[in-house]
């Protein structure tokens, strides 16, 4: 039982034993224990004791403790490690006890004055350099233990562990703050021996300060001044506190922040091996600060275009809007006037300005947190820009080369238009006509002037350029001779162009190499084979690039050279073989142009050119010819140039054509070269136009193709007509044959008409004919009718008879009558001479 309690509890019975184990004790309690023997008849009498038992195990000291390690060692201290005692001892671990060795000592040395209760205790005190040996023991209520296992030595010298730094997970992509919001820079630091620290901000160090006491200046404002406050605030240092008393740990923070806060923050911890840095970008938001270099561009009497650039600081967001505000500024008490607040870009052009009024403008920059202050512009005067700029200061010319010059110059006063750009003219010093250098502006302050002749001497002058047009041209540069350093050229390259009995054609190209100077001339030399001397033949240097050598003999062999020269001097020459003097023999060519070769097709009208070239030794006639007739003297030119030979006809005609034929001719033969040549005109008048049919409503007229069709065929005819008494021909008819019925004529009208040939090429004279008069054909009246005789005496008849049925196309003019005497055949006339009856009745006397 319990020593509280007075109540047994059996722990055993019926076993037939002298010792028993009680188990399941509360530690630490008092017991009571009593035992009584049992046999068949019964129990007897309880043994007790007479004091209680603890129940507690027995107490000695622990076992030593185990694993015991070295960490962290330094020239100072090292950081030992190990656990607890595999037994305790039957009592609590009152703390460990440490011990270390210096290497060639015999003593051991309590490093701890106290029993350490913890696993682990910093030894500290150790000689730079040494070498120590460790062990740790365990002590309880019974006693202290054996020492643990002892370690390794180990040698008290800092480690080498470069620094490390890194800034918490939250700022690695930068931190981002309201103004007025608390700045908060976390880093987390290692490395040994353990790293100095230092806050960098820009680049620049940053350290807390104390606030300093400010003196207030106060400042007399004029009359009617509005007063400006600015608002006091600290300076970064004096806001800022860095927090380092956790090792491992920097704190960098900054209280009530301001725009100008924001930036590059930078932690830099270094030690003796070396330096680590992190970085945080860190944007305070705030308004945008104001829009800078307001100008004015392509001011005009009623508008302007106002230009800016965006604000210094946008206030650590983007910039959203513009809004651009106006002042009549002749007028104080006028306020300002918005002209747009919805502005994306620097650029606005504002209209409807009053001519010759004053005027001041602000714009202001918005971003998502607000609006910030403006960028006001000096006061502008709505009227139109008219000076041009004026001129530079007489051109810079450097880098010359023997085609190209560097001419610079400075920037003149623009006269309040900006200058747009510049033009360049260049000159010749021997000229008095100034070349434009550049096609288009050049808005740079030189240009390199390429192109230059070599060895010319140029001067150049500038001209600025602005809304105003073309000022005045600087004052001429220095001259400059474009060359490059002149040395002698090089050897030309000579050769025999042709040779006679008295002379020798020599042509030569120019040396491959200058020298770095125009070539001024070239001199001709001759020698005769068999003879050393050289024996010059032009007397002054010739620029022409061939000579003709005289004063050679015929038959003779001879060797011919050529230099060239320049400012340096006189070159090495180029040499040709030997060549003989004799006039060559050589069979004619006639080669006509390949323009001509496959024939000449041209209009009446135009010029006929036949050109040839004639070659041969010696030199052969010419003559021309054609084969369909003889040509005509007056109006054909025979042209012959060296070995050039051109016909030419002007204004051709149709007679012209055929094949004509070139002849050249000498003593080594004939050679011969034609071409045919056709010439197109418009057909000739048509032939034997006749009216064939003509009455009061038509005439049908008849013709014969001309005689001439112009060289094609005739595609047809243009019949025309008009009334006799008219001057405009009209109604004009086309037809493809060679007549034609023209129909609604006006009966008894007198008509011309007249009638064209056409072919390809266009239509022919006209041929006339006319006035025909619009009538029917008149042919002799019809036989009168019904004779009779009406009356008669004894010497005379009177007749009568009706008129014919048809008159024949033609009022009756008249009657004849014609009497027969009976027995008698023949009728003789009444009528007395050519007198006709005019009615239809008449009397016949003397019967």
């Amino acid at each position: 039982r319990e020593a509280g309690r007075r109540t047994y509890i059996p722990v055993m019975s019926g076993e037939n034993k002298l010792s028993w184990q009680v188990k399941d004790l509360i530690p630490n309690c008092e017991y009571y224990f009593r035992v009584k023997a049992v046999n068949k008849i019964g129990g007897g009498e309880y043994l007790e004791l007479r004091n209680p038992i603890i129940a507690e195990d027995p107490k000695q000291p622990p076992d030593p403790p185990v694993d015991l390690e070295v960490h962290n060692p330094t020239s100072k201290s090292v950081t030992l490690t190990w656990k607890p005692p595999l037994f305790d001892g039957g009592s609590k671990i009152m703390g460990y006890i440490i011990e270390k060795l210096a290497k060639g000592k015999e003593r051991w040395e309590r490093c701890n004055d106290y029993l350490v209760p913890l696993l682990t205790y910093p030894v500290k005190g150790l000689e730079e350099g040494k070498e120590y040996q460790f062990r740790v023991r365990a002590e309880n209520a019974a006693g202290i233990s054996e020492p643990s296992r002892i370690t390794p030595f180990v040698k008290a010298v800092d480690p080498i562990e470069a620094p490390k730094v890194f800034l918490a997970a939250k700022l690695q992509s930068g931190l981002e703050v309201k103004r007025g919001d608390e700045i908060i820079l976390e880093a987390h630091i290692s490395g040994s021996p353990y790293p100095s620290i230092t806050w960098l901000r820009n680049d620049e160090v940053v350290k807390p300060e104390e606030i300093r006491k400010r003196v207030t200046t106060y400042t007399r404002k004029k009359k009617g001044e509005a007063e400006e406050e600015e608002p006091f605030q600290l300076s970064l240092p004096e806001r800022m506190s860095i927090d380092n008393h956790k090792e491992g740990e920097s704190i960098l923070s900054i209280r009530d922040s301001i725009r100008a806060d924001h930036g590059t923050f930078t932690i830099k911890v270094e030690n003796d091996h070396g330096v680590a840095k992190a970085s945080c970008e860190v944007n305070v938001l705030d308004t945008p600060g104001p829009p800078v270099n307001f100008v004015f561009e392509d001011v005009r009497k009623n508008s302007v275009i106002c230009k800016w650039e965006p604000p210094l600081d946008d206030g650590g967001s983007e910039i959203l809007n513009y809004v651009l505000e106006k002042k009549d500024n002749t007028k104080a008490e006028m306020g300002w006037v918005t002209v747009s607040s919805t502005l994306r870009h620097c650029k606005f052009h504002v209209t409807k300005l009053i001519e010759g009024k004053e005027y001041l403008f602000r714009v202001f920059a918005e971003n998502r947190v607000g609006s910030g202050p403006p960028c006001v512009s000096k006061p502008m005067t709505a009227k139109d820009p008219f000076s041009p700029p004026d001129p530079p200061n007489k051109p810079d010319v450097q880098d010359v080369t023997s085609n190209s010059m560097v001419v610079k110059w400075n920037e003149p006063k623009d006269n309040g238009s900006p200058i747009i750009g510049y033009w360049i003219e260049k000159r010749e010093i021997n000229s008095t006509h100034w070349a434009r250098v550049n096609r288009n502006l050049v808005n740079a302050l030189e240009i390199k002037v390429e192109g230059l002749l070599e060895g010319l001497t140029y001067i150049f002058r500038v001209c600025a350029e602005n809304a105003a047009g073309p000022g005045k041209f600087s004052p001429p540069s220095d001259p400059k001779t474009a060359q490059d350093p002149i040395m002698p050229p090089g050897p030309p390259i000579p050769r025999v162009a042709d040779t006679s009995s008295t002379s020798i054609e020599l042509e030569w190209e120019p040396p491959a190499y200058n020298g770095g100077g125009d070539i001024t001339g070239y001199h001709v030399y001759k020698q005769l084979m068999g003879v050393k001397e050289w024996s010059r033949c032009t007397e002054k240097p010739i620029k022409v690039r061939q000579y003709t050598v005289k004063e050679v003999r015929e038959g003779a062999d001879y060797k011919l050279r050529v230099t060239a020269l320049n400012a340096a001097g006189e070159g090495p020459p180029g040499e040709t073989e030997p060549v003989t003097v004799a006039e060559p023999q050589e069979p004619p060519t006639v080669e006509l142009d390949v323009s001509v070769k496959a024939g000449i097709q041209i209009m009446a009208g135009q010029t006929i050119k036949i050109p040839a070239t004639v070659t041969g030794r010696p030199t052969p006639t010419i003559a021309w010819a054609v084969e369909e007739g003889e040509l005509d003297k007056d109006r054909v030119v025979i042209e012959n140039v060296g070995t050039k030979s051109e016909l030419t006809i002007k204004n051709a005609l149709r007679k012209d054509h055929g094949r004509y034929v070139i002849t050249a001719t000498n003593s080594s033969g004939s050679k011969s070269a034609g071409t045919r040549v056709e010439v197109f005109d418009v057909p000739g008048p048509v032939l034997d136009l006749k009216p064939v049919v003509t009455n009061r409503k038509m005439c049908l007229l008849n013709w014969s193709d001309p005689e001439d069709d112009g060289g094609s065929d005739i595609i047809g005819f243009i019949v025309e007509r008009k009334d006799a008494k008219m001057h405009t021909w009209r109604l004009a008819v086309d037809t493809e044959r060679s007549k034609c019925d023209i129909t609604g004529l006006v009966e008894g009208q007198e008509y011309k008409f007249r009638v064209s040939a056409k072919n390809k090429f266009g239509t022919g004279p006209p041929v006339e004919i006319g006035p025909i008069l619009a009538v029917d054909p008149l042919v002799v009246p019809g036989p009168p009718s019904c004779p009779e005789v009406k009356d008669k005496t004894k010497s005379s008849v009177a007749l009568a008879w009706k008129p014919p049925q048809k008159d024949g196309g033609s009022p009756i003019k008249g009657y004849i009558v014609e009497m027969q005497d009976e027995g008698s055949t023949d009728w003789k006339k009444v009528n007395e001479g050519d007198k006709l009856f005019p009615t239809c009745e008449c009397v016949i006397p003397n019967l």
